[in-house]
């Protein structure tokens, strides 16, 4: 509307100096008028170029980071433009996360209407993980891509690309041990299946005296802990003992000890057996006895009575 104002007030400038070209004052003092006003037009016009909504924000995003896993993506998001200390307004997105596999789509979910916030040097991080078993040892290609929502229509913008090779990757999260056996729990962090074997060592002073091996659960990273237990040989004696378990696999490798000590044994003495006797009861015995010397004396009493 301001443009429009200007271009109608521009054009009546215009009629008085055809009309007054012959003055020379008229006509410098209409020139520099001309001059000023084109420039206001024009600036207009760079400031504001839909004329119909004054009132529309831009929107930008920049990725800052993206990456794809064995586990999943990480893609980190930015409406902030560094370069010229600029804001954008906070926006919705939609995301489209892609895994491929020798050019082929092997997986594809968006996350819709992802809120993104302007803010000074911030980013949005955005987690997602693909629920697809790889293989160990294969290269896939991850893929996100950017749709920002424009009057309710989501328009492509942006993407990112990521390169990995499949892996086992696991780690152990807890372990127990006592005078009977050890136990480890063992979670996973890879969307390959995990192929791995857990190594139960047992030492006393320095010295491995038990091993156990046990092949680790097939799990992955959206599957809940698993604890393995084994049992020593037999029962250990009091001491202070160490048990280390190591998660071995291709490209896999990890340690946990726990050290515990087994407190002597202790041994419940036997309850006595209770003696048979063919007599009567102590307490019973004397109560007859009380009666019976109760009734002598009431009879002597009796005798001398008559």
């Amino acid at each position: 509307m301001k443009v429009k104002n200007l271009q109608k007030n521009f054009s009546i400038l215009y009629t008085i100096y055809i009309k007054f070209r012959e003055h020379v004052f008229v006509s410098v003092a209409l020139m520099l008028s001309f001059v000023l006003f084109t420039g206001i037009v024009n600036a207009a016009a760079e400031i504001n170029p839909n004329e119909s909504d004054s009132s529309v924000h831009f929107s930008k995003v920049y990725i800052d980071g993206f990456n794809a896993n064995s586990n999943g993506f990480k893609l980190l998001l930015r409406t902030y433009e560094r370069r010229t200390d600029t804001y954008f307004q906070p926006f919705l997105a939609d995301i489209d996360f892609i895994l491929m596999e020798d050019g082929k789509i092997i997986y594809q979910d968006t996350l819709s209407q992802v809120s993104l916030l302007s803010e000074r040097q911030g980013t949005t991080e955005i987690s997602h993980q693909a629920n697809i078993a790889l293989k160990e040892g294969n290269n896939y290609t991850g893929l996100a891509k950017i749709y920002l929502n424009e009057k309710g229509i989501s328009k492509y913008y942006i993407s990112g690309t990521s390169y990995f090779t499949a892996k086992n990757d696991a780690t152990i999260t807890e372990v127990y041990g006592d005078g009977i056996g050890a136990s480890a729990t063992i979670k996973s962090q890879s969307m390959v299946p995990l192929n791995a074997t857990i190594i139960f060592s047992l030492s006393r002073n320095g010295r491995i005296i038990e091993s156990k091996d046990i092949e680790a659960p097939s799990i992955m990273s959206h599957d809940k802990d698993k604890t393995v237990n084994v049992l020593w040989d037999s029962n250990l004696d009091k001491g202070v003992y160490m048990v280390s378990v190591e998660l071995h696999g291709k490209d896999l490798n990890v340690n946990y000890d726990k050290v515990f000590t087994v407190e002597p044994k202790v041994v419940a003495a036997a309850p006595k057996p209770m003696e048979k006797s063919g007599e009567s009861m102590p307490g019973f015995t004397s109560l007859i006895t009380a009666i019976v010397i109760i009734f002598l004396f009431a009879q002597r009493g009796l005798k001398r009575g008559s």
